[in-house]
C-alpha cells in the first residue's frame, strides 16, 4: 500500500453465535485525497439516510431506496453521471458505482436468512428485534468504460473504492445502531 491508497476493510465477528459485520475504509498515509474526501462524505451521507428509514413496519426496500438515491444524486453532482435522478435508477445506470444492495440480515449467519418480500411480490416490513447491515459503497474501477449515454470519467476518480457499514438493531421507536462505538466521520478516518 502507498500513501494515496484506500484500505477498505470489511470485517466480522462472532459472539455466542451470533455475527456481526461491519466495513470501514482508510486513507492510507493518514489523509484523503481530494476526490477521496468527496465520495467518503457522498457514502457516508448516504449510509446516515439509509440508516433513518429502518424502522419498525417500513418496507425493507426503503433503506436501499434512499440510499440508491443520495448516492445518485451526488454522482449526477459530481458529473460521475449524467440524466435525470429518477430516470438513472429507474435504468439501474447507479449500478456502474454501485451494484450491490445496501444491507442483509444479520444473526446466527452473517448473511441470516430472511424473506423479504409477500408472496405479491411487495416487501415485507421491518419487525423490532431485526438486525441489519447497512453499507452503501461507491466504486470506481481504474478500467471503468461508460456505459450509453454517460460521460467520460476523469483519471483523478478512478480506483477510488469506499464502503462504510453499521449493523442497525430495529427498536419499537426506529433503530439502534449496535456499531456505532466505531469511528467513521471523515475527521476520525484522518491523522491529526
Amino acid at each position: 500500500m502507498q500513501a494515496g491508497d484506500l484500505l477498505l476493510v470489511d470485517a466480522g465477528c462472532a459472539y455466542d453465535y451470533y455475527n456481526a459485520d461491519i466495513t470501514r475504509t482508510f486513507p492510507v498515509g493518514g489523509k484523503f485525497t481530494a476526490e477521496q474526501r468527496i465520495l467518503y462524505e457522498l457514502v457516508l451521507e448516504a449510509q446516515l439516510r439509509a440508516i433513518a428509514a429502518v424502522k419498525p413496519n417500513a418496507p425493507f426496500n426503503e433503506f436501499h431506496d434512499a440510499a440508491t438515491r443520495t448516492l445518485t444524486e451526488g454522482m449526477v453532482e459530481l458529473g460521475l453521471l449524467q440524466g435525470d435522478v429518477d430516470t438513472l435508477i429507474e435504468e439501474k445506470k447507479h449500478k456502474a458505482f454501485f451494484m450491490h444492495g445496501t444491507g442483509h440480515f444479520l444473526g446466527l449467519d452473517v448473511h441470516d436468512a430472511g424473506i423479504l418480500r409477500n408472496p405479491d411480490k411487495t416487501w415485507k416490513p421491518f419487525q423490532v428485534g431485526n438486525v441489519v447491515t447497512v453499507e452503501p459503497g461507491i466504486y470506481i474501477s481504474p478500467l471503468y468504460e461508460p456505459v450509453e449515454g454517460q460521460p467520460h470519467i476523469d483519471d483523478r476518480w478512478r480506483g477510488i473504492g469506499i464502503r462504510i457499514e453499521d449493523d442497525v438493531l430495529v427498536t419499537e421507536t426506529g433503530c439502534e445502531v449496535l456499531t456505532e462505538a466505531v469511528p467513521k466521520s471523515l475527521a476520525a478516518m484522518e491523522s491529526p
